[in-house]
């Protein structure tokens, strides 16, 4: 082929019909041009190709990911949860010289901590991607940006309460010693904290930020979750039995359904986590939290959207009731459900 423009070229010159010899010289570069774009377009739909490839598969492995990551938040929580008791026995002057002497982690409980750190590599990936991602993958994109908000919250949180905890060591280490078990240095440590004002406030400045922590924690777990089942449903298919089955497995309970003039239910003094709410209709849900007949948080929900409430906390000895209230368009109730502690509410 090469040969057969050369000897065209030539024949061109030999013939002194230059002008004939610019018009094809403009065509063989148009060719040569056309040629360029069609390779590069193949090569870009192949490097898309790959990449679409490479998204299903670590949305594979994100699926694991986000199941550790569950589990994970669950063992840090259940620790916060311990902490959160300490406190308001400290607080409301429920423990004695003996609780301190057969129980270590309450001399320390204001040094004490644990943290979640979650595996958020194939996060990355997805995001890096994002611009190959197949259209019909859209709702997870959406899911994993929530999903990355929600653990920047939970990181800023812990910063706070980690500040606070190398605070506490500081304070503490000036008045008593936390490292010394020899009986004396132990007995001086328990009646200071007995006895001991400020150290009051220590704890409950403590108290306050563990509960926070706790509060975008349980945020973030059910995060993961909720971009799990929306990877569930856009890639596999999931319906709400199956939704449910999965639910069931991490210890999970569904809200229990109630008529509209249910107002208050019985008081649960358990903390509670932050709860999955998702919407499996073709149409917009509009949800009110309400905690002892306040509106704690309003949420609308999107065809085939799963979503974070925020965990309710009403204080050291508040109600912890939730009910859940499905509305119209013009605010009025349509059926309302009570919140269980680690629980979902899935309407279809």
């Amino acid at each position: 082929m090469i040969k057969f423009f050369r000897r065209i070229r030539k024949r061109l010159l030999t013939e002194n019909k230059f002008s004939k010899y610019l018009l094809y010289a403009i065509g063989e570069i148009i060719l040569v041009v056309i040629g360029i774009l069609i390779a590069l377009q193949f090569n870009n739909r192949n490097e898309q190709r790959k990449n679409l490839e490479l998204i299903s598969e670590t949305l594979i492995t994100l699926e694991d990911d986000l199941l550790y990551n569950f589990d994970n938040a669950s063992f840090t929580l259940n620790f916060y949860k311990t902490q959160d008791k300490i406190c308001k026995q400290v607080l409301f002057d429920g423990l004695t010289l003996n609780d301190y002497r057969s129980n270590d982690l309450i001399g320390i409980v204001t040094a004490n901590w644990e943290i979640t750190t979650p595996k958020t590599e194939n996060i990355s990936v997805v995001l890096d991607n994002e611009k190959s991602a197949d259209k019909k993958l859209r709702p997870i994109i959406n899911a994993v940006k929530r999903f990355v908000h929600r653990k920047d919250l939970m990181d800023q949180q812990w910063n706070v309460l980690y500040n606070n905890i190398q605070e506490n060591i500081e304070t503490l280490t000036k008045k008593v010693s936390l490292v010394r078990l020899d009986s004396t240095s132990k007995e001086e440590r328990f009646q200071y904290m007995l006895t001991n004002k400020d150290y009051k406030k220590t704890v409950e400045l403590y108290w306050i930020n563990i509960q926070n922590y706790y509060d975008q924690l349980s945020r973030f777990r059910a995060s993961n979750m909720a971009l799990l089942s929306t990877i569930k449903m856009v890639q596999e298919n999931y319906d709400k039995a199956a939704l449910e089955t999965l639910y069931k497995s991490k210890g999970m309970s569904a809200f229990i359904p109630t008529d509209c003039k249910q107002h208050q239910a019985s008081k649960n003094d358990e903390l509670r986590f932050s709860y999955l709410i998702g919407n499996l209709s073709t149409k917009d849900i509009k949800l009110n939290m309400i905690n002892d007949g306040k509106i704690g948080g309003s949420y609308l929900l999107k065809p085939n959207e799963f979503r974070v409430s925020r965990p309710e906390f009403a204080g050291l000895g508040g109600d912890y009731t939730v009910i859940a209230e499905q509305i119209d368009t013009d605010g009025n109730c349509l059926q309302k459900f009570i919140a269980v502690n680690k629980g979902y509410l899935l309407i279809e």
